[in-house]
């Protein structure tokens, strides 16, 4: 799978100091100069009820919030210490008593996806608050086994999963079923589950025969890329055909600067990087050079 040129140094120039923490967490690469000098940029984001924002002027949310567990814990920080704990209480006081996530109601309304909810429970939110209390050591919690109940719940007879509490129960898509795969396997279920399957055989089905069409009438990278990364959380790798139709339909809409429609980019090549169609240890060089050049 040939790509027209390295999308890394238009990734790294155009990614929030939580898109790339998110990729040098799965390099393995926290404790390191650059880690830490967005590590520096992302404690600065911390507000005083505990969350985190995404940006400077934006009240705390809950995605940003658990990526920030997950980056301090990654970088070496106690699970114990005082940001983390402030930081999983403040996601606790968003949880539902059926055990799902909603957002904080405090954030700007425009600042809310369609996708999300202040009131509703929201499976994408819930897979992942579930992710950063596993990675703080909290599988075995009451709150966070009826969080994984609930997020099982919300998937569909096809396969795919809810995207809203109380939608309509053919209101699936493929974003929240591959946050809900992989949520689900970092808690412990086994990737050959029957949920963990069915999800990835809904999944390979809409790339076949689905994806396509979406494509016409959402981001056109979206469908594609969102549908691949449930498939590459559970094990899946470009042998399989699913995997490698929906590379196909992704490296095809390439830009000739390396990136993608929509800025893109910041979604595909992390994806490129976890299937070995970009290097790891290339990327790694790669984001050392560009990143020292914007110092």
């Amino acid at each position: 799978m040939k790509l027209r040129v390295d999308p890394v140094p238009v990734f790294w120039r155009k990614a929030s100091c939580w898109r790339k923490l998110r990729l040098l967490r799965y390099f393995g690469n926290m404790e390191t100069f650059i880690a830490q000098k967005y590590l520096k940029e992302m404690n600065n984001l911390r507000r005083e009820d505990g969350g985190f924002s995404r940006t400077s002027d934006e009240q705390s949310s809950v995605t940003v919030t658990a990526e920030a567990i997950m980056n301090l814990i990654c970088s070496g920080v106690s699970p114990n210490s005082p940001s983390v704990q402030k930081a999983l209480n403040f996601l606790l006081s968003l949880q539902k008593e059926n055990g799902s996530w909603r957002e904080n109601p405090k954030l700007s309304k425009d600042r809310i996806p369609f996708w999300s909810s202040c009131e509703k429970g929201v499976p994408i939110l819930t897979a992942d608050c579930i992710e950063a209390f596993v990675e703080a050591g909290y599988r075995n919690d009451e709150r966070i086994i009826k969080a994984v109940e609930w997020l099982k719940q919300m998937q569909s007879p096809d396969g795919m999963w809810l995207s809203l509490e109380d939608t309509d129960p053919n209101d699936t898509e493929p974003d929240s079923t591959q946050r809900a795969i992989s949520a689900l396997i970092k808690f412990g279920l086994p990737k050959d589950s029957h949920i963990i399957k069915n999800a990835c055989v809904a999944l390979e089905k809409f790339i076949l025969r689905e994806a396509a069409e979406w494509a016409k009438t959402h981001p056109p990278v979206w469908p594609w890329i969102a549908s691949l990364d449930g498939l590459v959380a559970a094990g899946y790798t470009v042998e399989n055909k699913a995997v490698n139709y929906a590379l196909k339909n992704i490296v095809e809409q390439q830009q000739e600067d390396g990136s993608w429609p929509n800025n893109y980019e910041l979604r595909v090549v992390p994806t490129l990087i976890k299937l070995d169609i970009i290097q790891k240890e290339q990327a790694s060089e790669t984001i050392k050079v560009v990143d020292s050049e914007q110092a």
